[in-house]
């Protein structure tokens, strides 16, 4: 079935044929003979037939756009709203292509973070249009209003390899500053697909910039600093509080995802939406599984929440009442480790457990826990959801004690011609010497299959400040 995107540009084209058609016969055909009005009358029925129909595909269009976007869409008017350097940029601009085409884009004010998945769509489209100029692709796609000219800043600085934007030397400054406030929102737009926004957000968060360390004081338990009552008279009591530093060093994030040249024969909010959800869950999915695992720090990596901690020991009575010894084993443990300074505690729970939690009924038929959990709690903390590296586990943690830094600049790359080893577990080099020579498998050629892969590196590390303040069961037998 032909893309919706397609049959407006066909139908478009069926148009401007019919009326070179029509003036050419008018200016050759000057007579009002019966053969003359008919043809004129046929191509008059046929232009205003054509017409009819492309009015009805813009409006589907528009339809569709809305449900994609989840936002209300229109073509809209010259008037530009702008915030630079806030956490919003809204705009709204008359988009029209080069065939006349009008787009539908969003009226309301555009979330940062949409600049990443318009400038990927605009590369996805560069390459699905055999490598046509990615400025007219921009152009095409977004027009050359304050969406576009924004979507071309963006790309500027983030996008790399072929699809080449010239940078901007006279608002370069504006244009960093903006590329700050989406990668910013593009972070909070893992939300529901990953623990770290979640957590990062209630803790401490630091960008790289142009320092390549970021070094953070950290209180140890081993002493204590509080005052004390003295005598009049009497000397005041020394105490030497012990510390040490928090060393974050870039640790490069990486995550590659593929899709067939077909996805960009769709129009450009269908296939922002496609981007947008792979580009996010696959984010997603890449931080949280290093986040959650048990492995220790090293050059490469971020040590995972688990790392050092012995886990809880999770009750055996699969009622109501194991749930609420393990909920008072977790805050037990997190009290005792943080010597009861408790500042930001959030559960990290995978969704299943916490519509389990919910349905536990006591021996009289009541759910205690169902309408607290309903709202996103549990004992007054919030609930942090994902689906990853949670199966069968539950933890909290004092995020204020979460701190977290990331680069400035995203990278994001798209190729048709790589050779990919397609691992999300343990990718490795394709080939490799050895006895005897190893190839790994599936390999997948981009250029044969016909399909193109977005690629996007990112610096991102995080620490906890103080050792025991994320606590962890799993096996529970209550779910």
């Amino acid at each position: 079935m032909t893309p919706i995107g397609q049959r407006i540009e066909n139908a478009q084209t069926r148009i401007n044929g019919l009326r070179d058609q029509l003036n050419a016969h008018l200016e050759t055909h000057d007579g009002n003979d019966d053969a003359t009005t008919t043809v004129t009358d046929t191509l008059t029925s046929q232009l205003e037939t054509e017409e009819k129909s492309l009015a009805t595909l813009k409006r589907a269009e528009a339809s569709l756009a809305r449900a994609a976007a989840g936002t209300s869409l229109s073509v809209i008017d010259t008037q530009t709203v702008e915030t630079r350097g806030a956490t919003t940029v809204g705009v709204h601009d008359t988009t029209l292509s080069p065939r006349g085409r009008t787009f539908a884009v969003p009226a309301a004010k555009i979330r940062p973070a949409d600049y990443i998945f318009k400038a990927v769509a605009t590369s996805i489209k560069h390459y699905g249009d055999q490598k046509r100029p990615v400025l007219d692709v921009l152009k095409d796609c977004y027009g050359d209003g304050e969406v576009g000219e924004t979507v071309r800043k963006v790309m500027s600085l983030m996008i790399t390899k072929a699809a080449a934007i010239p940078a901007d030397t006279t608002t370069s400054h504006w244009a960093t500053d903006l590329v700050q406030t989406v990668i910013g929102d593009f972070i909070q737009s893992l939300l529901p697909y990953s623990v770290y926004p979640a957590i990062s957000a209630k803790g401490s968060s630091f960008t790289y910039g142009r320092n390549g360390v970021i070094s953070l004081p950290a209180r140890t338990l081993a002493t204590a600093v509080g005052g004390a009552f003295i005598a009049q008279g009497a000397a005041i009591p020394v105490k030497q509080g012990a510390f040490n530093s928090i060393t974050l060093t870039p640790k490069k994030m990486g995550v590659i995802t593929t899709m067939t040249r077909e996805i960009t024969e769709h129009s450009i909010p269908a296939i922002e939406a496609i981007i947008r959800q792979a580009m996010l869950e696959d984010t997603g999915v890449a931080i949280d599984t290093v986040l959650l695992d048990a492995t220790a720090a090293d050059t490469t990596r971020p040590a995972g929440l688990k790392s050092g901690i012995t886990k809880v020991t999770a009750s055996a009575t699969a009622t109501i009442v194991g749930f609420v010894a393990d909920i008072k084993a977790l805050t037990a443990a997190l009290i005792t480790a943080t010597a009861g300074n408790i500042r930001a505690p959030a559960w990290i729970m995978n969704p299943g457990d916490v519509l389990a939690a919910s349905l536990l009924q006591t021996t009289v038929g009541e759910t205690p826990f169902r309408e607290e959990l309903s709202q996103g709690t549990l004992l007054g903390y919030p609930i942090v959801q994902s689906t990853t590296g949670l199966n069968d586990m539950m933890g909290i943690i004092d995020c204020a004690d979460f701190i977290t830094a990331t680069g400035d600049t995203p990278n994001f790359s798209v190729s048709d011609q790589a050779v990919l080893h397609m691992e999300d577990t343990n990718p490795a080099a394709l080939s490799g010497v050895g006895t005897p020579n190893t190839v790994v498998a599936p390999i997948r050629s981009l250029w044969q299959t016909d399909s193109i892969a977005i690629r996007m590196i990112m610096d991102i590390n995080w620490a906890k400040r103080r050792t025991g303040v994320f606590q962890w069961t799993d096996t529970m037998a209550w779910n």
